[in-house]
């Protein structure tokens, strides 16, 4: 072992001074050689024959300087520095193709990283807090039977049927709190948009209320300040304190270290300031970057949402029959998580079961243990199919890049195997060659790499800023970690591998006696570069792959902004209005809407106002039961959409009314219950019969009083433009017993944003700590529903583009090649009388079968692959015969143009001298 260690350590050594020592070994290789000449001499032989007898008899100066080289030093580290320094020289020399290279695998593996970047924040990024994979996320599941009253947040379908939800009752957190032997923390949140007053500057942000233990549970330390405390979250109102973010802290209070005490409101309640939290900390949701977090018994005085109960009106702090809070549970290191599960199942059916006597299905109402690495994670559902789309695009991209740079590195390896046939002469290894190509394919990868890295960098914020809309801002943090560079290493190093192994391999089966002698197997006619040619039907079949996947993402984007409406977009100002319940009652809140449409009418340029609790297209959707007076009661309720709308609606907004009437100013409160239906109710539920005058009740009305039909409104699209128009019923909103939020409509003369600022004034002027929220256009709330299809395409877009490139430099690239290894074959042609049209034709020809075989490759891949994509289509099926037809069309057109060039060339051959040089 010592002996090891002590070789190792000389050949390490023998790195430095290298330099001194090669040139003694030179030194005494010429004694050697002068020793041996003279004695030749001294033998009778001529000087000249002395010194060739000598070289023979020494033997091979560069292999003994070779093995004098390996036995001086870590054979593996001298090899890849001078096979690193030669294969510089060799790019040096071909800095066309090593461009080529470059900027191909910088686009390819520059996509893919940028992809990844997202996909990491999407599919892997846990919360930055102590040791989240020790979190768990309470979810109650339950069978066909919702066994608890309607929540305040998410109930979804569970796996296998039955419901799922992970929202809780304040009073099960109580409950759930006492079994600490089976966690060491219990931290409960409720993400919710919160009203932020700060030096008179209103704006809604995201907030979390949050128990008093989150910051300490989650090992999160404030940047500046303390973080809330066990004793802020004591009782309702107890601790009126407030930590906001690094972000907003930047943004609002120019970092002022004078933020601590400072007094905000949040929704009109007095604030204070006592911490900030850390820049990497952005809440409990994935993807939403909180700005302000609160103690959680604060909810009745910030959030006021009161319930009527068989005891009364209560907060939701201890109405049991509320269920809104979300819990995080860090379990102990000494509890198997089965057992903390069960522990806290128990309690939970329990204290369910004792608040909610009259519920059913409490048979199947269980409690489970999810990951909570990630908190409340809606990221995954929403993008995931996305971004796996999103990979196998860009993978397939650098692919074709690969591809196309092993097709060109073929052609080069052949145009070299003269030099490789000197070097085998020479007394090189097969092996030494084969590392030397492969070194060359590594450098060209690496370089890719890093510029792919740098491409990824620069556009990590692309695709969020293309999904971004005016109601949902871009996500602001996109990590670029450790993750991200290892990805990017780890996929140059493949793509390294994966395009050089067989110019590799081609390059090492050359023939040294053949090259030397200058035979040139290409006169037989190219059955060398079948393997070339090969590559470039593959490539064409990816060219077309995507390309089809372009057009038909580009088709759909096309239908969904050709999809009719059903009413006017043009010239509509939007923006929300949610007054907080801590300062307006209902007759207030109704009192204040009525004024702001009165004074927002009377702006120069209006033409008129209105409002709805739903604006149509991207808002979302609010449904309600629906039962025709007279009628039997229906076993299975019947579910429509609703909307709480003003008097001008169906004028402002363009919806015809087909029959009857609209709403007008007679419509209050006091009068009779009056509702518009749409076409698609009246067909669905009044097929035989007129249902102007008929009656109807439905659960939105708290009252449960008969509404009578009025009018008939033509159908509009909804909540999106994919779903067709659902059955939906309109309401004016001053009969509607409970108001809260409403979205303003302005049509006006003008373009929309020349009134937006005297709309501020007005709603200003009404009260001055109201922000307008999600202020945008109609277009742009339309333009932000296709946001997905939109990107999409623009992305598959450039991949096809790219693709396009690629082929044509593959298709250029192997019949130029073609083209110069057959040029005795053309010389032998035309001196036997071969027209110059007619080997430009066999040339094309010669293209024309690789295109076809190519694009008919493609097809097959495309119309199996483009299954995964039907549900992503809008208007047309993957197999849309226009599309198809298209992209063959194009990459056909493609191909035979790229081939032009070396077809011309070819057909301008002098046979003279092609037969000469032969």
């Amino acid at each position: 072992m010592l002996s090891r260690w002590r070789v190792f350590v000389a050949r390490l050594g023998g790195f430095f001074g290298r330099r001194k020592a090669e040139l003694d070994f030179d030194e005494e290789m010429r004694v050697h050689l002068h020793l041996l000449t003279e004695q030749g001499i001294r033998r009778g032989m001529s000087p000249e024959e002395a010194r060739s007898a000598a070289r023979r008899q020494f033997g091979n100066i560069p292999l003994l300087q070779q093995s004098r080289r390996e036995m001086r030093s870590i054979v593996s580290l001298a090899n890849l520095g001078r096979d690193l320094r030669f294969a510089a020289r060799q790019l040096r020399r071909s800095p066309s193709l090593a461009i080529t290279a470059v900027v191909s695998l910088a686009l390819g593996i520059g996509a893919n990283t940028a992809i990844f970047t997202i996909a990491k924040k999407v599919l892997l990024d846990s919360l930055p807090v102590k040791n989240p994979q020790d979190l768990r996320l309470l979810t109650w599941v339950s069978g066909h039977q919702q066994p608890v009253p309607p929540v305040w947040g998410d109930v979804g379908t569970a796996e296998g049927g039955g419901w799922r939800s992970t929202a809780f009752s304040y009073p099960v957190l109580e409950e759930l709190r006492k079994k600490t032997e089976v966690f060491a923390d219990l931290i409960a949140f409720k993400p919710i948009p919160l009203t932020v007053t700060v030096d008179g500057n209103p704006e809604l942000i995201d907030g979390e209320m949050v128990s008093g233990n989150a910051f300490s549970g989650l090992g999160v330390e404030p940047l500046l300040g303390r973080p809330l405390m066990a004793a802020d979250d004591a009782a309702p109102g107890k601790g009126p304190v407030a930590v906001i973010s690094e972000g907003y802290w930047t943004e609002r209070l120019g970092r002022s270290s004078s933020v601590l005490g400072k007094t905000i409101l949040v929704n009109g309640v007095p604030v204070t300031v006592v911490g900030v939290s850390p820049a990497k900390f952005t809440g409990l949701q994935m993807g939403q970057e909180t700005r302000i977090y609160v103690p959680l018994t604060m909810q009745p005085l910030l959030v006021p949402r009161e319930q009527m109960t068989e005891s009364g009106s209560t907060s939701l702090l201890n109405n049991p029959q509320s269920w809104w809070v979300l819990i995080l549970a860090r379990l102990r290191p000494d509890v198997p998580e089965a057992r903390a599960q069960a522990a806290l199942d128990l309690v939970l059916r329990q204290k369910a079961m004792a608040d909610l006597p009259r519920a059913r299905g409490m048979d199947q109402f269980h409690l489970r243990l999810e990951p909570g690495d990630r908190g409340l994670d809606y990221l995954q559902s929403e993008f995931a199919k996305s971004l796996y789309v999103l990979f196998a695009l860009a993978g397939l991209v650098l692919l074709l890049a690969c591809v196309n740079l092993a097709n060109l590195l073929l052609a080069r390896a052949a145009t070299r195997q003269r030099e490789m046939s000197t070097r085998l002469a020479l007394g090189a290894r097969r092996m030494h060659i084969l590392r030397q190509v492969l070194t060359e394919s590594l450098l060209l990868s690496t370089m890719g790499g890093v510029a792919g890295l740098l491409l990824g960098y620069l556009g990590r914020n692309v695709i969020p800023r293309l999904l971004a809309s005016p109601s949902q801002p871009a996500v602001k943090q996109v990590d670029f970690d450790w993750r991200v560079t290892a990805f990017t290493a780890g996929l140059s190093l493949a793509t390294g591998l994966l395009f050089g192994i067989v110019p590799a391999l081609q390059a090492t089966r050359c023939d040294g006696n053949t090259a030397l002698n200058g035979v040139d197997h290409a006169t037989a006619g190219g059955h060398g570069m079948w393997f070339g040619k090969a590559l470039v039907i593959f490539q064409i079949g990816l060219s077309t792959i995507l390309l089809i996947g372009a057009g038909l993402f580009v088709r759909t984007l096309a239908n969904l902004n050709h999809t009719p409406l059903g009413f006017r977009a043009d010239h509509i100002l939007l923006f929300r209005l949610n007054p907080p319940r801590t300062r307006y009652s209902d007759a207030q809140m109704m009192a204040f809407y009525q004024q702001l449409e009165e004074k927002l009418a009377v702006i120069p340029g209006v033409r008129s106002v209105s409002m709805s609790n739903i604006a149509i297209i991207g808002d979302g959707h609010s449904g309600s039961t629906f039962h025709v007076s007279g009628r039997p009661v229906e076993t299975e309720p019947v579910r429509v959409q609703t909307n709480h709308v003003g008097a001008n609606f169906f004028q402002t907004m363009g919806i015809p009314i087909l029959q009857g009437r609209g709403f007008d100013v007679h419509d209050t409160a006091a009068s009779p219950k009056v509702a518009v239906v749409n076409r698609a109710l009246a067909r669905q539920l009044f097929p035989n019969e007129n249902p102007i005058g008929q009656t109807f009740e439905a659960d939105a009305d708290e009252g449960n009083a008969p509404v009578e039909i009025v009018g008939i409104a033509a159908d509009t699209r909804y909540a999106d433009l994919r779903s067709e128009t659902p059955p939906t019923f309109y309401q004016p909103y001053s009969q509607a017993l409970v108001l809260g939020r409403m979205v303003v409509e302005i049509h006006t003369e003008a373009e929309p944003g020349s009134i937006l600022s005297q709309a501020r004034t007005v709603v200003a002027s009404l009260d001055r700590d109201l922000p307008l929220i999600d202020v945008r256009t109609m277009t742009e709330q339309i333009k932000a529903t296709m946001s997905s299809e939109r990107i999409f395409a623009q992305l598959t877009s450039s991949f096809g583009i790219l693709a396009l490139v690629l082929a044509c430099i593959g298709i250029y690239g192997i019949m130029a090649y073609t083209v110069a290894r057959r040029s005795g074959e053309i010389g032998i042609r035309m001196a036997l009388g071969a027209q110059a049209e007619q080997v430009l034709r066999m040339v094309l020809r010669e293209a024309s079968w690789m295109a076809v075989a190519g694009v008919t490759l493609g097809l097959g891949g495309s119309l199996w692959l483009a299954r995964f994509l039907r549900a992503m289509l809008y208007g047309l099926k993957p197999s849309d015969p226009l599309t198809l037809a298209g992209a063959a069309a194009l990459l056909l057109l493609i191909a035979l143009l790229a081939a032009f060039g070396p077809a011309r060339r070819a057909s301008r051959v002098d046979p003279v001298r092609a037969l000469r040089h032969q």
